[in-house]
């Protein structure tokens, strides 16, 4: 693992204020409320996912697939304008290297990162490390669980009875976060990271990335032989903090966190020169004052991509019906007569709301191939009326009568029936269910006389 030295300078600044916008939202977002809900969680066993005041179920599946292409699309089309802005600015990985090292920092001091620190003051830094990374999990579990009731349980000391099952994975993210940050770093980048391995493909030469200035600063000096800008001083090499020279070019390592930057620039103004490692594109290195061509087929490509994909997401979001509907016939219960000419069907119906406040439904039907009017009971009542609470899901039965059968009506063993479910005050809210109304066999007798 490397622990790579510290360096200020203008990057570095601009990283803290990225990082200081992105630290509270990752710790603070599962906390938030709306309506008495999770602002956002992946609430996995009651197979729910909140996000801004919207419930999604495993059957709107589709919402999570066209998220997860914008995220692979924004990907692409960002590091093809701006090169790894993500490894570099706002990965968890990056982030909480910085936060450790700072922590490594404010117990250490100088002697962070050396073999001859004190071993109380490596103990401590380990056992602080460890700390961190238990409240590190916690709010990754956050994301998946009820952060008040995990608090519940802490206060409570019911987390050592074993019947909390958060807990056991509190301990796996443990000590995978600090295994991870006290002797993976940036192993985990250069080998494990699949950002890593296609980066070079998404990039061209007008990708702006951190890139060396070999024209100006090569050849290197050598001792006291002064031959390109290029001091040879190993700066850029000692802050790195995945141990990548950049002056041999891009790598897979670089994950354009700046630091290199920061310290050439720092070595170059005292030379009275301008600094060798810059965000800028390839191309600029090679053709002097060239400007940067934002767009071109590459960026093209994914925008409109992402855009399509956007589009799509924006136009479904906007129409979605946060209604669940299912109507089967109950198997239970065959299709029977009744005196009089008429046959009853039975249906479970299962509707879950998934909006953040109740709804009040109207069951209707349409017959179209029955002469006579048929007749519907919610629940075995007339009412046709239900209410169903505030993220939730209700069970009944809905029996479907219809009128005197005509000869024209027994002709056909199946018919089918239109059942719909609507807010009276909200014609929007609105779901139909088309489903088969069976005949009992011993009714074709009927036929025969």
């Amino acid at each position: 693992m490397i622990i790579s030295r510290h360096q200020t300078g203008k990057v570095r600044t601009l990283r803290n204020l990225a990082f200081a916008f992105l630290i509270p939202i990752y710790f603070g977002l599962p906390w938030f409320r709306m309506a008495g809900h999770p602002l956002i969680r992946l609430d996995i066993p009651e197979r729910k996912f909140y996000l801004l005041g919207n419930v999604f179920i495993p059957m709107e599946g589709y919402f999570l697939w066209l998220m997860l292409v914008t995220a692979g699309l924004s990907l692409f089309f960002f590091t093809s304008l701006i090169g790894r802005v993500w490894c570099g600015w706002a990965c968890p990985q990056t982030v909480f290297t910085d936060m450790f090292d700072w922590i490594g920092r404010l117990i250490l001091g100088s002697k962070y990162g050396k073999k001859d620190a004190p071993t109380i003051g490596k103990i401590t830094l380990h056992a602080t490390w460890i700390l961190f990374s238990l409240a590190g999990s916690l709010v990754w579990i956050s994301y998946f669980a009820d952060p008040y009731l995990m608090l519940a349980d802490i206060s409570s000391f019911k987390v050592f009875t074993g019947d909390v099952t958060w807990v056991y994975f509190a301990a796996f993210f443990t000590f995978t976060l600090y295994g991870d940050m006290a002797f993976v770093r940036e192993q985990f980048c250069k080998y494990a990271c699949p950002y890593a391995r296609f980066q070079t493909v998404l990039m061209d030469n007008q990708s702006l990335n951190v890139t060396y200035d070999y024209v100006r600063g090569e050849p290197r000096r050598k001792g006291k032989e002064k031959i390109g800008d290029c001091i040879a001083c190993n700066m850029c090499l000692v802050v790195c903090p995945t141990g990548i020279d950049i002056r041999e070019g891009v790598q897979i390592g670089c994950v354009a966190c700046g630091k290199c930057v920061d310290a050439c620039t720092d070595i170059m103004a005292r030379e009275d020169k301008k600094s060798l490692i810059r965000y800028m594109a390839q191309d600029q290195v090679e053709k002097r004052d060239s400007k940067i061509s934002w767009l071109r087929p590459r960026t093209a490509l994914y925008a409109t991509l992402l855009l399509i994909v956007l589009s799509s997401a924006a136009y479904l979001l906007n129409n979605r019906v946060p209604l669940y509907a299912s109507v089967l016939p109950d198997r239970n219960i065959p299709a029977m007569q009744i005196p009089g000419g008429r046959v009853r069907n039975f249906y479970n119906v299962k509707l879950q709301n998934m909006s953040l406040s109740d709804q009040h439904l109207k069951v209707e039907i349409e017959y179209p191939d029955f002469a006579e009017e048929a007749i519907l009971l919610v629940g075995g009542e007339g009412n046709s009326m239900v209410t169903i609470p505030e993220n939730s899901m209700m069970d009944f039965r809905i029996v479907v009568e219809t009128g005197i059968l005509q000869k024209e009506d027994i002709y056909k063993k199946n018919h089918f029936i239109l059942i719909r479910f609507i807010d009276p005050k909200n014609p929007k809210m609105l779901r139909e269910k088309r489903v088969p109304f069976t005949l009992p066999s011993d009714l074709f007798g009927m036929l025969d006389e």
